[in-house]
């Protein structure tokens, strides 16, 4: 890792903590550049202007997660549906039922940061759709109806983060439940087997 990179890095994991502690109103460049022992404008050398430092972050969070993920991947026997149900499972725990609340909270608090930003909320929403292929492109040889999995499980998600902590079910019944739900779901007519179920023995 380069020095910028070391130095990057740094920039980031001190706006995530005052996010966390602050929230996104909070957040200052001046704050930021205090946390890592930094001027301001040498930070700025590196993110001229707040919405580039939470761009970054996000970024960040995307990369985290599918590295976590891709390492699973390569494990994965897509024939095999108990090895499928496995991968299945853990891309949920990891990427849906999120039991990181450092993650939750931090993109509750960037989403808050975006409803007075459009610029922001843009750059948002062209990580999600990039994030929508990713997962679908992960999942697909698995799961042939991949575009509907995944268009149930980034809302989940998202809604997870605000409000998980709060629903009848714990963490482990709702993964048991989603992994269920989508196993169980009949393949898409597209994958010329409709009406069949993903990976459950008959």
């Amino acid at each position: 890792m380069t020095k910028r990179d070391e130095r990057t890095r740094l920039i980031i994991d001190q706006t995530i903590q005052l996010l966390r502690d602050e929230g996104s109103e909070g957040l200052t460049l001046r704050k930021v550049a205090a946390a890592c022992g930094i001027t301001l404008s040498n930070l700025q050398y590196y993110f001229p202007g707040k919405a580039e430092l939470i761009q970054a972050t996000v970024a960040q969070f995307f990369t985290t997660c599918q590295e976590l993920i891709q390492a699973d991947r390569a494990l994965v026997l897509p024939k095999d549906p108990e090895s499928s149900r496995a991968f299945l499972k853990r891309v949920i725990e990891v990427l849906v039922v999120c039991d990181n609340q450092e993650f939750n909270v931090i993109f509750r608090e960037i989403w808050a940061l975006s409803s007075r930003d459009a610029a922001l909320k843009a750059t948002l929403e062209e990580y999600y759709r990039n994030y929508a292929q990713w997962m679908i492109g992960l999942m697909e040889e698995i799961f042939p109806q991949a575009n509907e999995i995944v268009s149930l499980l980034i809302p989940y998600a998202e809604g997870y983060a605000l409000v998980g902590n709060t629903l009848p079910l714990n963490r482990e019944k709702q993964v048991a439940m989603l992994v269920k739900l989508i196993t169980e779901w009949p393949a898409s007519p597209r994958s010329g087997k409709a009406g069949a179920r993903v990976g459950v023995k008959r």
